[in-house]
C-alpha cells in the first residue's frame, strides 16, 4: 500500500492525499527543519533519517485516519507539508494537525487545510470535538486555530520521556476545540442548504 496514493480532500488551491515511499525527502526536510519542529519541541529537528522516514512511509496502510498525509498545491503538485487526522479518543476528541514547509508560510495555506481538515473530521468520522494544541509562541497556529471557529479550552506543558530530554525541550501549549454543534450551526450559516420545492 505504501505506493498508492488517495486524494482525500480538495480546497480551492491545496490537495491533501495519503503519504508513499516517494514522500521521503518531503518527510525529511520537514521533520529535520529546526523553524519547523522547534515549535512541537524539537528544537535541532527530530534528527530522522531517510531511511527512518522511508520505513515508516512503507509502513502506511492507505486508511487516512491515523496515517501520514501530504499536503499539494493544486496547480503544480509540489508537495508543500504534511497533515494529520487523528481518530477520536474515549471522549469524543480527535486531534488534527498541519506542518508546512516554511517557504510556504504566510499564504494562508495553513489555514486552508485546518479548516478542510476541521470539515473532514466532522462530515467522515463520529468524533464530537476537534483538538489542536499549538505552541503559546506560534501565533500562525493560534490564528489558524480560531479561523475555523475554534475556542482556547485550556493550556499545558508537554514533557518528554527522559530518554528523550536531551534533544528536546517541554512544549507549552494551548487547548483549542471546535464542538461538533458549533461546526454545524456555522456550517448551516456558511452554507445554507438548498431549498426544496
Amino acid at each position: 500500500m505504501a505506493s498508492h496514493r488517495t486524494v482525500v480532500l480538495r480546497t480551492d488551491r491545496l490537495l491533501v492525499r495519503t503519504a508513499t515511499t516517494d514522500d521521503v525527502d518531503l518527510f525529511y526536510a520537514l521533520w529535520n527543519d529546526p523553524r519547523v519542529m522547534t515549535n512541537v519541541g524539537f528544537p535541532h529537528g527530530l534528527r530522522a533519517t531517510r531511511e527512518d522516514i522511508r520505513n515508516r512511509l512503507a509502513k502506511q496502510t492507505g486508511r487516512v485516519v491515523d496515517q501520514l498525509l501530504v499536503v499539494e498545491l493544486r496547480g503544480t503538485g509540489k508537495r508543500i507539508g504534511e497533515c494529520h487526522l487523528h481518530s477520536a479518543d474515549d471522549e469524543g476528541i480527535a486531534e488534527a494537525d498541519v506542518k508546512l514547509l516554511p517557504a510556504f508560510w504566510g499564504r494562508g495555506y495553513g489555514t486552508e487545510i485546518w479548516k478542510a481538515l476541521v470539515d473532514y473530521e466532522f462530515t467522515h468520522t463520529d468524533c464530537d470535538v476537534v483538538q489542536g494544541t499549538p505552541n503559546v509562541k506560534n501565533t500562525a497556529s493560534i490564528r489558524m486555530q480560531e479561523s475555523a471557529g475554534a475556542v482556547r479550552v485550556g493550556e499545558g506543558v508537554f514533557h518528554f520521556p527522559e530518554s528523550e530530554r536531551d534533544h528536546t525541550t517541554p512544549v507549552h501549549h494551548y487547548v483549542y476545540q471546535v464542538h461538533r454543534s458549533d461546526w454545524e450551526r456555522r456550517r448551516a450559516v456558511d452554507q445554507p442548504r438548498a431549498r426544496t420545492s
